[in-house]
């Protein structure tokens, strides 16, 4: 088992090692989402390789069990961006940025700033003209509802407050009216011929 875990670790970091810092972390996000890693909700000891970031790779024959130290983490089974928009869990666009603040705060543990969002809603594939006309706003609600602090110009922290109910959202809790897009139409003019 652990030789085949050496060899995974060896392979994916031979085809990520030349792509630049952004990719890299698209990746492995990618790889994460897909196989459902910490999804499980019990406390867990993660390996993680003890090597500084940008040390040569190496060959799975050479790492030995002092390679990898232990971390404890605490997972909690949050749904993933499609299963927030199939359950439609935010009811409107201001906890889609709570929601999305959260993700990109790494579950309000780190700072994140208005790009991170604009991924998030990439990868919800909700980002619009309308979406992104309207995030300055948007954020603001949520600086004025005292979930999300500004700390400097571009950077952002969740206040706890917020985290608390970014978790309730992410469960289906939302104490929010739901805001139903309505589709324009344009009038027809009468004619009084």
């Amino acid at each position: 088992m652990f030789d085949k875990e050496i060899e995974a670790i060896a392979k994916c970091t031979e085809l990520i090692k030349d792509l630049d810092e952004s990719s890299k972390i698209r990746v492995i996000k990618y790889l994460i989402e897909r196989f459902g890693i910490g999804s499980n909700p019990i406390q867990t000891n993660t390996f993680i390789p003890n090597r500084q970031i940008g040390q040569p790779s190496f060959n799975h024959q050479e790492v030995e069990q002092q390679d990898y130290v232990a971390v404890e983490s605490k997972n909690e089974d949050y749904p993933s961006l499609k299963q927030l928009l199939i359950k439609n869990y935010p009811k409107n666009e201001t906890e889609w940025i709570l929601c999305y603040a959260f993700f990109a705060s790494k579950y309000g543990q780190d700072t994140f700033e208005k790009e991170d969002i604009i991924e998030k809603y990439k990868e919800n594939n909700r980002l619009s003209t309308s979406t992104s006309a309207n995030l300055s706003n948007n954020i603001n609600a949520c600086i004025k509802k005292d979930w999300i602090k500004d700390i400097n110009k571009d950077e952002f922290i969740l206040k706890q407050e917020a985290i608390e109910y970014a978790k309730e959202v992410l469960k289906g809790n939302s104490t929010s009216k739901e805001v139903k897009r309505t589709k324009k139409t344009k009038a027809n003019p009468e004619t009084n011929d």
